[in-house]
């Protein structure tokens, strides 16, 4: 959470950080949305928002994309440091490790969200008309869209606005707040367990990011629920419920079997990380190199 506070470090860097990654973003945005509204893929508000139309798809992970380059140029202008920072302590992405976590979590993932398919009814419904170009869409664009999320979240914001608290310890505990009430809240639903659903992943994912010293356990488990749910949504059919938004409630069950499973795997991992040397022994420590 200190990757950004060096010894020259000035109050106003963050400031200077999230301008340029606002700027970097809106021109990013408007770029996917000019570009597919010109080739006629994307030609309205009103389909922009079709979760079951593959080009609105493509648009919308393509726009959240762009806050990858966002982050990632903010952070230098304003800090000054390597943009790979953001990654890991290591100053860039460790893809070996990327890829161990994603094998990890894929198979006890999968299980779990068979179980909650199962404990809900196992109702198999209609796959909507465009299905297969849904899923060509999301296998190669969700991975992309679950980074970015994360490089922002848990990477940008974090590490930004924790260079303004001189503590490490309380520069955790205030962004993961942060960090989880807005991840929670940016999806639309003001549903209290939908909110603690959400938050808690959030929270995770600050925790192995502190822990590990780098995004990839979080950006792991967040590529493989996108992929695993929206894959499960288009073959069984009910593809729509698969998203949040301002509609969107769950249940005390629901939620508690998501805070476990999330709590199970992020142990998993953690187990994993002291095992490969990425995570220190003990749990407070968090990996500095």
């Amino acid at each position: 959470m200190h990757q950004m506070r060096g010894p020259g470090h000035r109050w106003w860097q963050p400031l200077v950080a999230l301008l340029v990654s606002s700027i970097v973003a809106v021109v990013g945005i408007g770029l996917v949305t000019g570009v597919f509204a010109a080739a006629g893929l994307v030609t309205s508000e009103e389909q922009s928002m079709d979760v079951l139309d593959p080009m609105a798809s493509l648009s919308g992970n393509l726009m959240i994309a762009a806050l990858i380059p966002a982050t990632l140029l903010g952070l230098r202008v304003g800090f000054g440091q390597g943009a790979g920072r953001v990654f890991s302590v290591a100053g860039r992405m460790r893809w070996a490790w990327l890829a161990r976590c994603g094998a990890v979590l894929a198979p006890i993932w999968a299980a779990y969200l068979a179980i909650a398919w199962l404990a809900d009814g196992a109702e198999v419904l209609g796959r909507p008309e465009h299905w297969v170009g849904l899923l060509v869409v999301s296998l190669l664009t969700t991975s992309l869209q679950a980074a970015a999320e994360e490089i922002f979240m848990r990477g940008g914001l974090v590490q930004g606005l924790g260079a303004w608290v001189r503590s490490p310890v309380v520069a955790l505990g205030v962004t993961t707040l942060l960090s989880a009430a807005l991840f929670a809240l940016a999806h639309g639903s003001l549903d209290v367990w939908v909110l603690i659903d959400l938050g808690w992943m959030a929270a995770v994912g600050c925790w192995l990011t502190w822990r590990t010293g780098g995004l990839e356990a979080i950006i792991a488990l967040h590529v493989v629920n996108n992929l695993l749910v929206v894959t499960l949504g288009l073959l069984a059919g009910g593809l729509e419920q698969s998203y949040v938004d301002t509609g969107v409630t769950s249940t005390p069950l629901a939620a508690g079997a998501s805070v476990a499973a999330t709590t199970l795997v992020a142990a998993v991992l953690l187990h994993l990380a002291r095992r490969h040397g990425i995570a220190p022994q003990g749990w407070r420590e968090p990996a500095l190199g």
